[in-house]
């Protein structure tokens, strides 16, 4: 290890290092000894180096610890730490040992303990320089009483009681130096520590040891005004920990401890055990207590002896754990409140976006990697599985479906958003709005489905003083559409009520009469009059014409299922069976795919006849020769669409999709073949699939029709149970 100094006058040291110390200190003159024996005879204004390792057994301990405390190195003495236990160290530190480093410590750590090395070789040299004064001083006076035999005796005791002063004044240095020494290592050990309790641990043990306390605890609150609780303890067990603080609280709070020692600290206890046993030392920062720092004693006597030797080191201590734990408790209370703040992101049903000035990604939520279609896997509560700000990728590549989180997706890079307004602002109009901007717009995912969704762009200060951020978020129209859709054509149906009782009144009755006319018209005419076959076609026309009225006036009418439990496997096989004469004709085959066993609350009767307009459709669709399919499965948890709130929720449902390989309905939009009296076929009045989408709506579901390559698909989807559906009935009624 090489090490540098600053410049100075005194700068030799002696490394006592058995091959393991520092070999070379630049800026000392420095030579390696292997040995104390050694060191015999040395200059005084020496720094002493001794590895741990050079003390290879119990008699060289001891030996080199009678050898501080004699002060034989009469230099500072440092040792450097390998395997050296806290009571070792607390030993050598009583003895007069200058400084221990640990033999991992940086050079910086070196730098600091040489310095104040050089500033006590100084301060040594300096004394020595004071002690050969006094020594002359001493020749002189003794000379002087030899000259001057009148002096008092008085005065000769002044004398040596200065000196019994100073040496007192010498030793009680040497203990403060010792206590700064380990105060300094417990601040640096609680500022660096990834364990604070095994840290806590360590530093109660040395400071019991170290003032000669029998055990230690350290009570902290969980929160502030809450209860106390030990956090760690040394040598100490208690079966009640919580009657043995309610009292130490209460003489504390109350001012009713039997002794106050200086400020901050108090002497408690049982009013049986006199003055008490234990130095209690409270807590507080900015007013608030944070908890407390017990140390216990065999009595009182030996408390108060202890407390008093080492009241401003102990007050000290009260500090600097103060402050620690204050500023442990603030940065905990900062990780729950970003935990929870990030945990939030996750959860929202909105996609978020963060992106920087260039348009780079620092920040994606669950919502927003989901509506791209990353697979998201299950939700995590681990923080440290939550996605961090600013880990959005630097190389510009295109999204891609194995995207790890430290490169998240982006929306302005790789062009996964417009705007729908002709004049949509870029990037940079974005960034440079004062106020939020609020819009449509389309997503594009990774499968090339683009998805309607409200945009919300709002410009945010980034990290430095001039970043500007876009905080960008994106809310899934397609339930809302499907929502508005469904409102519409309750609206409709509200109207084509009225329409349609109108019209049936206005034109049933000339109809009837026609009817009848034409009845007695053709009785007056002889059976083979050619005439008939013309009164028949106007009494079939009007037949047509109040078959459609009736249809009509079924679609219009108020639609309320009368649930029971019901087996649509079975339902399904009974309307395959009515169909299956007009499927011959066509040699048309029919399949049943169903999973059995499991029944819906459903109107049969209703169900039965949307059955029979989907597969009568689908057969007079199918080529001849062709195949309808009928599939019924039961997902676990189906999302529906809710009209009146404009959100969708999830329930146990029900699928049943009716498949042909016909033509299908072209590029006419799917959504239009189920408005009333819109068809595709030459025949029909339009009204099937509108009055099959009512009962649909009325059961709390949706019908949808979509075409999959060559194959036509019509879906109802339905609750199991008529409690997700009874909200809708009324509107779709």
């Amino acid at each position: 290890m090489t090490l540098e100094a600053d410049s100075s006058a005194l700068r030799r040291a002696v490394v006592v290092d058995a091959g393991h110390g520092p070999s070379s200190l630049e800026g000392w003159t420095c030579r390696v000894q292997t040995c104390l024996a050694d060191l015999e005879g040395r200059d005084a204004a020496e720094l002493v180096l001794v590895h741990s390792q050079a003390l290879r057994d119990a008699d060289e301990w001891n030996g080199f610890v009678d050898w501080v405390r004699a002060d034989v190195a009469d230099g500072p003495v440092i040792l450097i730490l390998r395997d050296v236990s806290g009571a070792q160290l607390a030993e050598l530190f009583r003895a007069g040992l200058f400084d221990a480093v640990d033999e991992q410590a940086t050079i910086a750590q070196w730098q600091e303990v040489l310095d104040r090395a050089e500033r006590e070789l100084e301060d040594r040299t300096a004394g020595q320089a004071i002690q050969a004064d006094t020594a002359l001083t001493h020749q002189l006076l003794r000379d002087s009483r030899r000259r001057v035999r009148h002096e008092t005796a008085e005065e000769t005791q002044a004398l040596l009681q200065a000196q019994a002063d100073l040496e007192r004044a010498n030793q009680k240095l040497a203990d403060h130096m010792a206590q700064v020494s380990l105060l300094y290592q417990f601040g640096r050990e609680l500022s660096l520590a990834s364990n604070w309790d095994d840290t806590l641990r360590n530093i109660l043990a040395h400071l019991a040891e170290f003032i000669g306390a029998a055990g230690g605890a350290l009570v902290l609150r969980a929160a502030p005004g809450g209860p106390y609780a030990p956090r760690q303890t040394y040598r100490w067990q208690e079966k009640s920990w919580d009657k043995v603080l309610l009292r130490i609280t209460r003489q504390i709070d109350a001012g009713v401890a039997s002794s106050l020692l200086a400020p901050g600290v108090f002497q408690v206890g049982r009013e049986s055990e006199g003055a008490g046993r234990i130095t209690a030392l409270p807590l507080e920062h900015q007013g608030v207590r944070l908890g407390m720092l017990l140390l216990l004693f065999g009595d009182a006597a030996e408390r108060e002896r202890k407390a008093e030797a080492h009241l401003p080191f102990l007050q000290m201590v009260q500090v600097v754990l103060s402050e620690e734990v204050a500023s442990a408790q603030m940065l905990d209370r900062l990780r729950d409140i970003g935990a929870f703040n990030t945990r939030v992101l996750e959860t929202v049903s909105s996609a978020i976006w963060v992106c920087e000035g260039s348009g780079r990604s620092i920040f994606v939520n669950r919502a927003a990697r989901g509506m791209l279609g990353l697979d998201l896997g299950p939700l995590r509560d681990d923080p440290d599985e939550l996605p961090a700000v600013g880990r959005g990728r630097m190389l510009d590549r295109p999204l891609t479906g194995g995207a790890e989180l430290d490169d998240l997706p982006e929306i302005f890079l790789d062009g996964k958003l417009s705007l729908d307004e002709e004049q949509a602002p870029p990037l940079a109009g974005l960034l440079a709005r004062t106020r939020p901007y609020v819009g449509e717009g389309h997503v594009n995912d990774l499968f090339g489905e683009s998805i309607p969704v409200k945009v919300q762009a709002t410009p945010m200060a980034g990290r430095g003083g001039d970043d500007i951020w876009l905080l960008v978020i994106l809310e899934d129209r397609r339930a809302a559409r499907r929502a508005d859709q469904a409102r519409r054509r309750a609206e409709q149906a509200e109207a084509l009520v009225a329409m349609s009782a109108t019209l049936a009144h206005e034109i049933r009755n000339p109809l009837m009469g026609l009817s009848a006319q034409a009845e007695l018209l053709a009785d007056s005419l002889p059976v083979d009059d050619g005439r008939r076959d013309r009164i028949d076609l106007i009494t079939g026309e009007v037949e047509r014409i109040n078959r459609t009225i009736t249809d009509m006036l079924q679609f219009v009418r108020p639609c309320r299922p009368r649930r029971d439990d019901a087996d649509p496997v079975r339902l399904m096989a009974d309307c395959l069976e009515l169909v299956r004469h007009r499927a011959g004709e066509r040699a048309v085959t029919l399949d049943l795919d169903a999973q059995l066993g499991q029944t819906a609350s459903v109107d049969a009767d209703h169900l039965k006849q949307v059955m029979l307009n989907l597969l009568l459709n689908a057969v007079d669709a199918a080529p001849h020769g062709g195949t309808v399919r009928v599939n019924v499965t039961w997902p676990a948890a189906l999302d529906l669409t809710d009209s009146q709130r404009g959100t969708t929720r999830s329930a146990p449902g029900l699928v049943i999709a009716v498949e042909d390989d016909g033509p299908g309905f072209g590029d006419v939009d799917s959504e239009r073949l189920f408005e009333p009296f819109f068809t595709t076929k030459n025949t029909g009045t339009g009204l099937g699939l509108a009055y099959s989408r009512k009962v649909v709506d009325a059961h709390g579901g949706e019908i949808r029709a979509r075409r999959d390559g060559a194959i036509t698909r019509m879906e109802i989807l339905l609750p199991r149970q008529a409690e997700a559906g009874k909200q809708l009935a009324g509107e779709a009624s």
